[in-house]
C-alpha cells in the first residue's frame, strides 16, 4: 500500500473538513471533458487521493449518472466520506496499483495529492492502463518551484527544501505523462497573489495540522519561523501585512483512440 510520505492522514481525519479551503466546487475540467463527449453514455470517474469525498460530491450534479469512485490511501479520510454519499463507492488502494479493470474508466483526477506518493511515476501509467480510449487525467497542484516568494518559504525554508525533494516540476510531470503514451498533454498556471494579514497567518501557524508543508517541517524549524513571525508583529514599526504568491498548475493529457 503506498502511504503519504508527508502526513497521517488517519490521525487527522476526524478534523480535516474543519481546516480552511476544504469545501469545494464543480471541478471545471470534468465539466469541459463533458461537454467535448460526444457520447451520452455514463460515465466512470475516479478521483486518486479523494480524502474526505468533497470533490466527488460536489461533481455529481454535472454527472448524475456517472459511476464515481473515491481512492485513498487512508481509511480514516475514507471512513469520512462515507459518510457523505452513499452512491459513491469509496475504495482503500494504492495509486500505483490501481484496483480497477484495465480500459474501465472515463476520467481520472488527482487533486492536489501528487507529492505525496512515493510511486510518481507508477501512478502516472496506471492512470493511463486503467482509462479508456478517449479518457482523461487531470492532475492539479501547486507548483514550490513557481513559488519561491510564498510567505510560508519565506518564514520556513526547511519547507522549500522538502517540497522541492516532494514535488515534481510541471515539465516531470508533462514528460512522464507523454512517456507512458498521453496525448495532447499541457500545462495551465494559475498564480494567486494577495496581501497576507500577518496576525491572521500566524493564527493560521499556530494550527499546524492544517498544512502539510508545516507537518514536513522539524519542530525547530517550525519554532524558529512562529518565533521570527512573533518578533515582527511585536514590533509596532513593521508592517502588518506583506504580498504573497503562490503558483497552481492543471495538467492534463488524453488517451488516444485507437
Amino acid at each position: 500500500m503506498q502511504r503519504s510520505s508527508r502526513v497521517d492522514y488517519d490521525s487527522i481525519a476526524g478534523g480535516y473538513d474543519t481546516q480552511p479551503h476544504r469545501e469545494k466546487s464543480v471541478d471545471p475540467e470534468l465539466a469541459a471533458f463533458l461537454a467535448e463527449r460526444a457520447s451520452s453514455a455514463p460515465l466512470s470517474l475516479l478521483d486518486i487521493a479523494c480524502g474526505t469525498g468533497n470533490q466527488l460530491v460536489a461533481n455529481r450534479p454535472i454527472a448524475p449518472h456517472a459511476m464515481m469512485v473515491g481512492l485513498d490511501g487512508s481509511l480514516g479520510m475514507l471512513l469520512q466520506a462515507r459518510r457523505k454519499s452513499r452512491d459513491i463507492a469509496w475504495v482503500h488502494g494504492d495509486s500505483a496499483a490501481l484496483p480497477f479493470g484495465s480500459a474501465s474508466l472515463d476520467f481520472v483526477s488527482c487533486q492536489y495529492a501528487f507529492h505525496h506518493f512515493r510511486d510518481k511515476a507508477g501512478t502516472v501509467c496506471e492512470a493511463f492502463r486503467v482509462l479508456r480510449s478517449g479518457g482523461r487525467s487531470v492532475i492539479y497542484n501547486m507548483c514550490p518551484h513557481e513559488s519561491r516568494d510564498w510567505l510560508y518559504y519565506d518564514y520556513f525554508p526547511e519547507a522549500l527544501t522538502r517540497d522541492f525533494a516532494d514535488f515534481w516540476p510541471p515539465e516531470a510531470i508533462v514528460a512522464e505523462m507523454n512517456s507512458a503514451g498521453f496525448a495532447d498533454v499541457a500545462i495551465e498556471r494559475q498564480h494567486q497573489r494577495s496581501d497576507r494579514d500577518l496576525a491572521a497567518f500566524l493564527d493560521g501557524l499556530r494550527r499546524r495540522d492544517r498544512n502539510s508543508q508545516l507537518l514536513t517541517l522539524s519542530d525547530t524549524a517550525y519554532q524558529a519561523g512562529l518565533s521570527r513571525l512573533e518578533r515582527e508583529l511585536a514590533d509596532t514599526t513593521a508592517p502588518r501585512s506583506r504580498p504573497d504568491h503562490l503558483c497552481f498548475v492543471t495538467i492534463r493529457g488524453d488517451k488516444p483512440f485507437r
